[in-house]
């Protein structure tokens, strides 16, 4: 009888332990990859919380919202929010702005971000417009081990972090955008004060972008668009198009490839879209290829704006 609770003792602290194991490598695993900005598969239609330059499109108020889930239908899965809001005046030649962006990983561990924007234009002849963008906030970091639960039994957390954590941190990003009639290209830095992600807070971004519009006929316009993101250790890139229908309807695809492990983690996600006047609506489904292609699939994300 004592050898059976022994051994059913020793099989409960292996069990323990391996639970531990995975929860460590889940957490290390979000440090090297969540613990970034918001990688959302409808960035390019607003772009001013990762690069302050990269408003000012027209000379009325604008609105952007998106949401984005991820791995749906799964227990404390990441959700994603984001709300940009600009005003581009020409008389004054500059753009202000407001960013605001939540990222609940579905480890206990959310983000929270909110900048105000402004952007100076200048151009630099007929045909060319460069933009220079300042933002500035407070990025907002917590972890609450209560959002944590595992069922069946609990291993002991007595080492663990036991009350919810948060910290509030100054943050400053800064950014160019080039653009012409047909084409654009960016090149931005975020988090500035911070050169290295920690659990908390986010480490600096290093963007650059291109995208350009080429009229195939009357009714059809190509955009195809490429962007790398540099982010410490990590590398990641998206090459995509879009397909736009008499300059209403979109529909496209996005390939996000991971640079440092080409391979291993790759995303594909397509779009679909209508803009009708003042508003423009966006779906988009994300699939993972490559190596983790078993991982679930069901991540939806859903944007509106409005120009006013």
């Amino acid at each position: 009888m004592l050898n059976s609770q022994f051994i059913i003792k020793e099989m409960m602290k292996r069990t323990y332990i391996k639970l531990l194991t995975v929860l460590f490598a889940l957490i290390s695993g979000f440090n090297s990859y969540a613990q970034q900005d918001l990688m959302v598969s409808q960035q390019i239609f607003s772009r001013m919380n990762i690069n302050p330059a990269g408003t000012g499109n027209m000379e009325r108020f604008d609105a952007f919202v998106l949401g984005r889930i991820q791995w749906a239908g799964v227990d404390n899965s990441p959700r994603t929010g984001l709300l940009n809001f600009a005003y581009y005046n020409d008389p004054l030649r500059s753009s202000i702005g407001l960013t605001l962006n939540y990222d609940n990983q579905g480890i206990g561990n959310s983000q929270t971000n909110l900048q105000a924007v402004y952007a100076y234009h200048i151009d630099l002849n007929p045909k060319y417009i460069l933009s220079m963008g300042l933002s500035a906030g407070v990025g907002i970091s917590s972890f609450d081990p209560y959002a944590n639960t595992i069922r069946d039994e609990e291993p002991d957390f007595s080492s663990y972090v036991q009350d919810k954590t948060t910290e509030i941190k100054p943050d400053f990003n800064f950014g160019l955008e080039l653009t012409s009639k047909n084409w654009l290209i960016g090149l931005s830095a975020t988090h500035l004060l911070k050169s290295v992600p920690t659990t908390f807070q986010r480490g600096r971004h290093i963007y650059a972008y291109a995208r350009c519009l080429v009229p195939l006929n009357e009714t059809l316009d190509l955009a195809p668009m490429v962007s790398y993101i540099h982010q410490h250790q990590v590398n990641e890139g998206e090459i995509g198009a879009m397909l736009f229908i008499k300059k209403m309807f979109w529909g496209g695809a996005t390939w996000k490839p991971d640079f440092g492990n080409f391979g291993d983690l790759n995303l594909l996600a397509v779009d679909l879209g209508v803009e009708v006047k003042n508003f423009r609506v966006g779906y988009a489904y994300t699939f993972n290829v490559g190596k983790y292609n078993n991982l679930p699939s069901n991540t939806h994300e859903l944007l509106l704006s409005v120009h006013f």
